[in-house]
Formats: C-alpha cells, structure tokens, sequence
C-alpha cells in the first residue's frame, strides 16, 4: 500500500456554541451546523479516497450527504472529529484542504445570513440599515473567522518507530487473547493510530491564539456583550438607547421575519448567532430545497405536554399551525386567550380545546426532561483488538445505532432528538417518558454492539452512562443542558453504567439520585403508580417517601431491622389507594414491597462494587445500612413522583 498517513482532524468549541441556546430551534441548528460543516471538511478526501478512508466515524451510509438530508432530514449524527488514512505523500495537501473546506462552507452560510438580514432590515421602517451596515462593517467577519478553532494533525505512520511506541506507549495496550495472537503488523497499526489521536490531544492543548480585533464606532465606543455568546459584542449601535430601539424594531412579531424565524424579544445578537437562528430559512432551505415553515422545531412548552396532547382527545400543534398559522405551547399555561402580546393571542376555537383538555386531563405539563447520554471508556474498547479492522467495526456499530434506532426510539418517546453520534445523545422528553427512552436506548446501544462488535463472541459489552435533568420550561435552556451535563458527569464520576436524575424544581430545590440501569423498571413502576388517572386522579401518595425523607438523620443510626420497621410502619399507614397502587396485588403488604426494593437497590449496588473492585460514591457494607444509600434511594421515590406530577406541587 506505499506509506501511509493519519489525518486527525477536529472543530471547538462545541458545548458553547451547541448550548448557547434559548429554544429548542436554536439548540438543534448549532448541532446541525457543526455536522454539517464536519461533513463538508471531510469532502476533499471523501471524493478522492472514498468511505473506506475514514477509520471514525463510518461513512458507509453518509447521514450528512445532501442527497440523504433531501430524502429525510435525520438529526445531526456526525461527531465534530475524524480520523482519515491517506498515502502520506497526499496528507498534508489533503489536510490543508480540510481545513480550508470548512471554513469555506462556513463563511458561505454566514454570508447567505448577513445579505438575508440586509435585505430584510432594508424593508424594515425606521432607516436602521446604516446603524446595522455600519457594525456589520466592524463586526461581522471578526466574528465569523474568529470563532470556530480548526485542528488538523497529520503523523506519518513510518515516523512512529517501534521503539517510539515503546517509549511512549510501553506495553499498556498490549493485553489479553486478542493482542497475543495478532499479527504484529496489526499492534503496531493500532499503537501508531493510538499516538496519532495524542499527538493530536496534545496539540489542541495549546491555546487558540484568537485574532479578534473589532474596530470601534466614530466615538469610540463598542456595544455590550450578546445575549447569547457573551465572547462577542452584538450587531447594531454601542449607544445604549439606540441599541434598545434598534433590537426593538428588529425583534418581536413586527420585527424582521426569514422564513417564519424572528428574534425574540429582549434579545441582542453576535453575528455568530445571527448565523444559528437563521441559518436554516436563509440557507439550507434553499440547499435542501424544503420549506423553512416545515422545519419548526417546538417550544419547550410543546415539549413538556407532548404526551399530553396526544391523549384522547389529541391537540395537534401542526394542524393548529395549518388551520391558524400559528402555534404556541405557552397557550397551555394561560388563564384567558390573550395573556402575552409577544406570543398573540390564543384563537378561540384553540382555547376551547384546550380548556377541554384541562378539564379531562387537569392541566398541562409544565416539566421536560432533557436526556444526555455518552459510551463509558470508548477509548479502551477501541484498543479492545488490534488492527484497523476492529475500531471501523465499532464505528459501524455507533453509526448504525445513531441512524436506525436512536431516532425512532426518541420519537416513540415523544421526544426531540437534537444530536446523537453514535455513543453520545441528547434529547429532549416528557417527563414520564424519558426513564422509558433512556432504558430502550441503552438496550438497543448494547443489541448492536453484541451483533456488530462481538458477533455472537463473548466479551465486554459497552455500557452507557446518563445524565437527566427534569426542569421547568421558563427555566433558560442553557441552564438545563449544563444541569443534564453535571448529572452525566455525576454518573461517569461515580462508577459509570449509570443514571443520575436532577430534579430543579422552581422553589429552588434541586435534588440529584444515582440509579442502576436494572432498578430503572422499579422507579417507573413507581412513576405509574404515582401518576395522576381519571380512576385516581390524585395517584398515590408520597407523604411517607417525605416522612421518611425527614427522618433520615434518625434512620441512618437505627440497626437495619429497625430501620426496615419504621419504612414498613409509614407506608402502611397510608391511605388504602396509595397502598393499592404501590402493590396491587397485595396491598396490605405495600411496606414490604417496598423494603423489598430498598434491598434489591443495595444488592444492585454491592454487585457493582464487587465487579468492580470499588464502590463509587454508595459503598458496600452492610447494604441498607449505608446511610447514602437510603438517602438516595429516599430521593429517587420523590424524583419518580415529581416526574408522574410534573409539576410542584
């Protein structure tokens, strides 16, 4: 094959531009623009060298080919990082032409947004398109070539000696039956792949050298920072005054409109994030050849009563858009059709519906879930094998998860699926749906990585950890992602193969429960129990889960027997509808019932900590004895109640 060469190639900052969000449309077009602009940097070696070039991730079915996004839009499925093999006398051209791809494609879609905005604040009353020309002039390109941070490594494989990977590498990846019996040529692909991706870890290690030099108005002033990405000043005059009279004329149902897309009122935006709001009406509408109107993404409103407006009698919010032209998830929180001038109002025959619905069903969810998910030491599965041919299998198998089952799963769910790359999802859910997502996705991650990965052979499985955070609409979006992101950490942090659910609710008590993938099924068994039905419309009773909770500093020093008593005690004395529905089938026996899980909670833990080898943050011992325990396990009986609920109560 001549000498060959690796090209590593990857994009930041990725969490502050996917997350600097206010709706969930902002949130899905910041991930579709990094697969997007990854897709485009893979084109100069795609065309020359093909599918077979990409090690990571699998191109065999090019989820980001315009052909493919014209047939059915899927969710952004493309990670931000590559790993290509090319002839090495090819790389460092085929390199710089990575680069140069994407931020050609880059400014492509910032220009379609700056002449978009340009002709739309030309038609604007007010004579605004100076103040904005002005700043573009100052503003716009700064911002566009500054942001994004492009690294490309290239390593020659003949420059990485085997007394270099020796060196570096020592012996650490060579272990058990599969490295024994390989060819050497194998391990020494597989270590030579390994210091390529360090070489490359290290050299995104250096700080980006940002050359972001905004030039200031004729008084030498610059405008405050955007309310979005505060890195950057937004658009538009420094002068306060005139910037506030400048965003109003732009924002709200009377400001500037592309394709059914505004600026939200209060807001003031950077050119980059201009770019994702609009990026979708003004470009890729065109590109793909679809209405802009058809590519709505719903209010986080919408996406906390998902469920709810499906039951009997359903609530359709596309055919609310159809027949009004309009469509907002607040509606289902207001006490009269005309509450908020910015969202409009309510038409009558909606509101009756809706008043009808509340009247069958109680009133609207006010929670989502957002679901965070990501594979557990990838890194070690990937060296699992020597040779080029196990790592590409893996990337088989996570592609085939993320374009044949994670998004119809979330759909099920009556979810929103903003991004999955194969070992890492993020969604948006109902509350009494995402435990259920959250189990079918881990099932079907393990299914295709048993059929892909091992074949039917015995070995490891990959295991998923995950992060729920279960917040109130109003809440700022970017708050809930970070709160879903420390609740996957708390999982990875504490033994991974794990669920960690944050409750944040709006009195400002925000709760946080580790939970085994196996005891999944008893708390949504006490979700179900806990929700609200037309038979019960209260569900069951979670005062003794409170007394129990408030008990805690007691309990923790009580023997274990005494301990199971006073749980046994308080759940019996509950009302015979809260104990019918935690044991349906023996009611008078609801307090053992649920001992009998607190112990099936610890034996969970005490096998984790013995396959292990170490307990996480709930050791072992004496099982229920373990004080963190009962307290976790207190705290995921109120999480499985908030979660049926959905609101405060």
């Amino acid at each position: 094959m001549g000498d060959r060469a690796f090209i590593v190639f990857s994009v930041g900052p990725v969490q502050s531009f996917i997350s600097a969000a206010r709706t969930l449309r902002d949130l899905w077009t910041g991930s579709f623009l990094l697969a997007w602009l990854t897709r485009k940097a893979m084109e100069p070696i795609y065309s020359k060298h093909g599918v077979a070039a990409f090690i990571e991730p699998d191109m065999s079915d090019d989820p980001m080919s315009p052909q493919n996004l014209r047939k059915e839009l899927r969710s952004p499925c493309l990670p931000n990082r590559f790993l290509a093999e090319v002839p090495a006398e090819e790389a460092e051209s085929l390199a710089n032409a990575c680069r140069n791809a994407f931020e050609a494609a880059w400014r492509s879609i910032a220009e379609k947004v700056r002449e978009t905005l340009h002709t739309k604040i030309e038609d604007l009353k007010g004579g605004w398109l100076a103040e904005w020309e002005s700043s573009v002039n100052r503003f716009w390109n700064a911002q566009i070539d500054s942001f994004f941070d492009v690294r490309v490594t290239v390593v020659p494989q003949e420059a990485i000696s085997e007394s270099a990977i020796e060196s570096l590498l020592g012996h650490q990846a060579a272990s058990g039956d599969a490295w024994a019996n390989a060819p050497e040529e194998d391990k020494l692909w597989t270590h030579r792949a390994e210091l390529a991706a360090r070489v490359h870890a290290t050299h995104k290690v250096i700080r980006k050298v940002t050359t972001y030099s905004p030039e200031p108005d004729e008084l030498g002033m610059y405008p405050a920072k955007c309310s979005l990405l505060g890195t950057y000043e937004y658009l538009g005059p420094a002068e306060l005054t005139k910037a506030a009279e400048f965003w109003q004329a732009l924002s709200g149902k009377n400001g500037l409109s592309v394709g059914g897309v505004r600026i939200r009122s209060g807001e003031r935006l950077c050119a980059v994030s201009l770019v994702k709001r609009f990026a979708w009406p003004a470009y890729f509408a065109e590109e793909f050849g679809a209405d802009p109107r058809k590519m709505r993404l719903e209010d986080l409103a919408t996406v906390a009563a998902a469920e709810w407006l499906r039951q009997e009698p359903p609530l359709s919010p596309e055919k609310v858009r159809e027949e009004h032209g309009v469509w907002s998830g607040e509606w289902l929180h207001w006490d009269r059709p005309e509450l908020d001038e910015d969202e409009g109002a309510c038409p009558d025959a909606v509101w009756k519906q809706i008043k009808d619905k509340r009247a069958r069903q109680g009133a609207a969810p006010n929670y989502y879930a957002v679901l965070m998910m990501d594979g557990d030491r990838m890194g070690k599965h990937l060296r699992a094998r020597p040779g080029r041919q196990h790592p590409q299998t893996i990337s088989k198998a996570l592609m085939m998860f993320a374009l044949r089952y994670a998004p119809k799963i979330v759909e099920k769910n009556y979810g929103v699926l903003v991004y999955c790359g194969g070992d890492d999802v993020l969604a948006l859910l109902p509350t009494t749906t995402v435990i259920t997502c959250a189990q079918e996705l881990n099932e079907a991650f393990r299914k295709v990585w048993a059929q892909v990965v091992l074949q039917g052979v015995p070995g490891e499985s990959a295991t998923l950890s995950a992060g729920i955070a279960v917040v109130h609409y109003k809440e700022d979006l970017r708050f809930a992602l970070e709160t879903a992101r420390q609740a996957e950490k708390h999982a990875k942090n504490n033994g991974r193969d794990l669920v960690a659910i944050t409750v944040c609710r709006r009195s400002g008590e925000h709760t946080t429960a580790l939970c085994p993938w196996p005891f999944l099924d008893d708390v949504k068994g006490w979700v179900s129990a806990f929700t609200p039905t037309q038979q019960n419309r209260a569900g069951a009773s979670d005062r003794w889960a409170r007394h129990l909770y408030q008990e805690l500093p007691v309990l923790k020093g009580l023997p274990v027997e005494a301990m199971k008593a006073e749980i046994r005690r308080q759940v019996d004395r509950a009302e015979e509808s809260t104990r019918k529905l935690l044991s349906p089938n023996e009611p008078k026996k609801a307090g053992a019932k649920i001992v009998e899980q607190l112990e099936r909670f610890g034996s969970l833990w005490d096998q984790r900590s013995r396959s292990r080898g170490k307990a996480g943050a709930l050791p072992p011992g004496p099982g229920i004895q373990n004080g963190q325990l009962l307290e976790n396990f207190l705290t995921l009986c109120q999480t499985a109640s908030f979660l049926a609920r959905r609101r405060d109560q």
